[in-house]
């Protein structure tokens, strides 16, 4: 059996105390893993097998051939951001990579599944921005050979979900607001969710034509949003890290217990709904 991170170890690793490890908090039953017992990001966020798909009967893996070819180019870019908190010497190139990551991660991870698995008509795949065309024809294929192709793929739904960004990516030719990485000076204390990408609409699922908003590290954030203030009150990160923290669907890695109960604690007492958190979020950082 392969591990398989839907969230990459040299991304979680920015998450991590100088040890390299940090605690997990399960959402399931509402506790931390092992009484408080601290982990590496290898022991988490992944699925075993989950990027082997079925070609011609036999394991094929050229899925996770693509993500980790991806990953490596996105880790040089995350380097080149950690070292410094302004000036990151990032080029065109870094920026469409940049972007890609955000996208990819938002359809790898496991709040995304439900929208993937619901995917088998070639309608749900045109309103996710997918097109199935023949080659011969140059036209959509017939829906009737189509479902037909879905129950013979045992891998159908995970090949979409590699698909579904390489094909939308192509959105963002009509997504002409900026692109800025924003460094916190004073962070708050390290957490991630294994949903980590936040959009401002969620229920479109476009990553690339839409507001987001994508931690990079504890003190420093990838925004990409339409009429985006060029001041805004830093605390604005603590509320970030409670919406990530609420879209998580299995778990929350910190390294200070108190501060994922504060988020938590917080959330209940001022905001009714996830719903309104994301538009206050929006809202504070948009002119």
């Amino acid at each position: 059996m392969a591990k398989h991170h839907y969230l990459p170890q040299f991304y979680l690793k920015g998450f991590a105390n100088e040890q390299g490890k940090f605690l997990i908090y399960a959402i399931a039953n509402g506790r931390f893993k092992g009484g408080g017992k601290w982990f590496s990001p290898a022991s988490h966020f992944f699925l075993e097998n989950d990027n082997i798909a079925q070609t011609d009967g036999w394991a094929d893996d050229y899925l996770e051939a693509i993500y980790s070819a991806n990953e490596s180019r996105y880790a040089r870019i995350l380097e080149k951001i950690k070292v410094v908190n302004e000036g990151f010497g990032l080029d065109n190139q870094d920026v469409v990579w940049l972007n890609y990551f955000a996208g990819e991660l938002f359809w790898r991870v496991p709040s995304q599944r439900e929208v993937i698995n619901s995917a088998t008509s070639l309608d749900q795949l045109n309103q996710l921005g997918v097109a199935v065309i023949d080659r011969r024809t140059m036209k959509q294929v017939d829906p009737d050979q189509f479902a037909a192709w879905v129950q013979a793929d045992p891998s159908y739904f995970k090949r979409l979900r590699n698909v579904l960004p390489a094909t939308n990516y192509w959105n963002l030719l009509d997504c002409n607001w900026p692109c800025t990485v924003k460094t916190f000076t004073d962070p708050f204390p390290a957490i991630c969710s294994d949903s980590p990408v936040i959009l401002r609409h969620p229920e479109k699922a476009d990553a690339f034509l839409d507001d987001l908003i994508f931690p990079l590290t504890p003190n420093k954030v990838f925004f990409r949003i339409r009429h985006m203030r060029g001041i805004f009150a830093p605390n604005i990160k603590f509320y970030i890290d409670m919406l990530m923290v609420l879209q998580a669907r299995e778990y929350v890695c910190c390294v200070d217990t108190e501060y994922l109960l504060h988020l938590k604690e917080a959330f209940r007492q001022n905001f009714g709904s996830e719903a309104e958190l994301r538009k206050f979020i929006f809202d504070h950082l948009t002119l």
